[in-house]
């Protein structure tokens, strides 16, 4: 009898060591606390519902804050009220904010030489070929303590050449009064043409005024978002020049992502670029028939004149790149030039 209560006994510590041993290995096993969600904040040179910006929002913050839920979101901060275009680049260099979607000439001063991204003449698969101009425009950024995802989209006819008085040949640019952002000054000049600074807001005005027989450096659909169309007799049908709209980040804040996050990041901005530049096409050719619909006379340049236009475009343009940031112009103008 004896024997038989010891075994009983045993039987039932084993029992309780068996119960202690399973909680404990439950109590173990309770799931990993969910990762903290990560909050990026950005700016924009426009509000974000402005058409250069909301294919961005459209093809790149919405398919990441979509793939990343849980983990990762991309908040707007606000536009040029909330920190002027012209001080985006630092704000984002200092960690101000994290992300802007800015034009190139408004933090050249941050990045030196990065205007030249406007005169890219190749694809964008071309720009992402390992050890292509990606790469090298990206160890620009991160010197600067940023990092480069990529562009708005690709339009290498980006800007225009809106006018009042019809010019066919060379020498009809010389004495005329051309109204022009930095960005196109120096092919403005080189056309001879005497460059009349002038802000956006300014174009209209100027126009209506004859204070400038045109004004270059100004989209399709800018110049429509402007009513510019009603005091606008022709337009040169040759554009010239890329979109200047870069996406980039703050070095330190990309750096701290887990890598997931950062693949997805750059996959979504590799597709944004592809569909935004779709959208953008489309909403130029809107922006054509408005004004085509408002009397402008859409003419095009003889086939040696074209050539000389556009040639004297970008050449003048390297020139000044050149003359202002020698160190990384020759290497941009070799990697983004035509193959």
């Amino acid at each position: 009898m004896m024997k038989k209560g010891l075994l009983t006994l045993t039987a039932s510590i084993c029992l309780i060591l068996v119960l202690v041993t399973v909680s404990f290995m439950a109590a173990c096993a309770k799931p990993a606390p969910a990762p903290k969600l990560i909050e990026l904040d950005w700016v924009s040179f426009i509000p974000k519902e402005a058409p250069d910006v909301d294919v961005v929002v459209r093809g790149f913050i919405n398919r990441v804050n979509e793939g990343a839920t849980g983990e990762l979101v991309l908040t707007y901060r606000g536009g040029p009220e909330t920190i002027a275009a012209s001080d985006q680049g630092r704000a984002v260099q200092e960690g101000v904010v994290d992300m802007a979607v800015l034009y190139v000439g408004a933090f050249e001063a941050v990045v030196p030489g990065i205007g030249g991204c406007m005169l890219a003449q190749i694809t964008l698969d071309e720009e992402r070929q390992p050890g292509g101009s990606y790469d090298y425009i990206n160890e620009l950024y991160k010197k600067s303590g940023l990092f480069y995802l990529g562009r708005e989209c690709r339009s290498e006819e980006f800007f225009r050449l809106n006018l009042n008085k019809r010019l066919e040949k060379p020498e009809d640019f010389v004495g005329t009064k051309i109204g022009t952002a930095t960005v196109a000054r120096a092919c403005t000049e080189a056309w001879g043409a005497t460059a009349v600074s002038l802000t956006i807001p300014e174009y209209y005005t100027a126009m209506e005024r004859g204070l400038v027989d045109g004004v270059s450096s100004c989209p399709y659909g800018q110049w429509v978002n402007l009513g510019a169309q009603e005091v606008t007799k022709y337009s040169i049908d040759c554009g010239y020049y890329d979109n200047t709209v870069a996406v980039f980040m703050n070095l330190d804040s990309w750096n701290q992502l887990p890598e997931h996050l950062q693949n997805l990041m750059i996959e979504s901005i590799i597709l944004s670029e592809k569909d935004a530049t779709v959208w953008s096409a489309e909403n130029n050719a809107k922006a054509k028939q408005v004004m085509v619909e408002a009397g402008v006379e859409f003419y095009k340049l003889s086939p040696d004149v074209e050539k000389w236009f556009l040639e004297t475009a970008y050449s003048s343009a390297w020139e000044y790149q050149m003359e202002r940031f020698p160190e990384v112009t020759p290497k941009l103008r070799e990697l983004l030039s035509k193959k």
